[in-house]
């Protein structure tokens, strides 16, 4: 099972369309993302989508402290700011929780 990737623009039109999805926020750099996540998340992912709860993955940062984009670093601030991974619930469009794990 391999988790979705999506681009701030495509998670800020599924929040409008008031969707209820998991996203997952990521740093390439990030060791807790890539090293003691990486083994857990299929699991996760299958769990919250037996579900019926899409989760989806963004991958803002490949070198800390650089982001992608404009549009990753207003996604990362208007989801908490940094701490990667950063797993959030959004329920019908709206943010509920952003440390999910």
């Amino acid at each position: 099972m391999s988790i979705k990737e999506q681009t701030p623009a495509e998670i800020r039109e599924r929040m409008q369309q008031k969707e209820t999805f998991v996203l997952n926020i990521a740093a390439a750099w990030c060791p807790d993302c890539t090293i003691r996540q990486e083994p857990n998340l299929p699991a996760f992912v299958q769990k919250i989508e037996d579900s019926e709860i899409p989760v989806y993955q963004c991958l803002v940062q490949e070198e800390r402290l650089v982001f992608l984009s404009e549009e990753h670093e207003s996604l990362v601030n208007d989801f908490g700011g940094h701490g990667y991974p950063r797993t959030s619930l959004i329920v019908d469009g709206a943010l509920v929780d952003s440390k999910v794990e």
